[in-house]
C-alpha cells in the first residue's frame, strides 16, 4: 500500500515537473517569437537594437577603479557579418551580474535578442533562455562595411554622424 502511494506521488511529481518545464519552454518560445515579429517591422535597421539578433564579439570593461557600470560592447548581426556596432552602455547597480552574463554570452557566441525600452533603456536577452541584462544606452557607433559608411545612431546622445 505504501509502495503504491509512493508510486502515485512520484508519478504526480514527474507530471507536475514536466508541465512546469513545458510552460517555461512555451514562455521562452513566445518571447522569441514576439521579439522577432517586432524586429521584422524594421526592414532597414539604423541601430543594433533594431536587429532581430546580435552576437557579442567583445566586452570591454573600464580600468577605472570603482567604475564598473560603463561597458563597451562590440556586437555583430550574425545574418549580416558586415554590420557591426559598438555600444557604450551603463549597467547600473547590477553591473557584476550583468558583466558575468555578457562575458559568458561572448565566450559562447550566444544569440542575443536586443529590445529598446523607454528613456534610452535596453534589454539584452539571451535567446532560448530567460537570462536578461538591462542597461542604459549611452551611445552607439553602427557600421555597415558593405556600404563603406557609418550610420547615424538615430539621435542617440553622443552619437557620431556619418562623414
Amino acid at each position: 500500500m505504501i509502495a503504491a502511494a509512493a508510486l502515485v506521488v512520484g508519478a504526480g511529481l514527474i507530471i507536475i515537473g514536466g508541465l512546469a518545464w513545458t510552460a517555461r519552454l512555451l514562455r521562452i518560445g513566445m518571447l522569441d517569437a514576439v521579439e522577432l515579429a517586432e524586429k521584422v517591422a524594421t526592414p532597414h535597421p539604423a541601430s543594433a537594437l533594431d536587429w532581430p539578433e546580435l552576437r557579442v564579439r567583445a566586452v570591454v570593461k573600464p580600468d577605472i577603479p570603482g567604475e564598473r557600470s560603463a561597458v563597451l560592447l562590440q556586437v555583430e548581426w550574425p545574418a549580416h557579418p558586415n554590420r557591426t556596432s559598438t555600444l557604450l552602455i551603463d549597467l547600473g547597480a547590477d553591473a557584476d551580474r550583468a558583466l558575468g552574463l555578457l562575458d559568458q554570452w561572448c565566450a559562447e557566441k550566444a544569440p542575443v535578442s536586443p529590445a529598446r525600452r523607454a528613456d534610452d533603456r535596453l534589454d539584452l536577452r539571451r535567446r532560448q533562455a530567460l537570462d536578461r541584462v538591462q542597461a542604459r544606452l549611452l551611445t552607439e557607433d553602427y557600421r555597415d562595411s558593405d556600404k563603406g559608411r557609418d550610420h547615424p545612431a538615430s539621435g542617440r546622445p553622443g552619437a557620431r554622424e556619418a562623414p
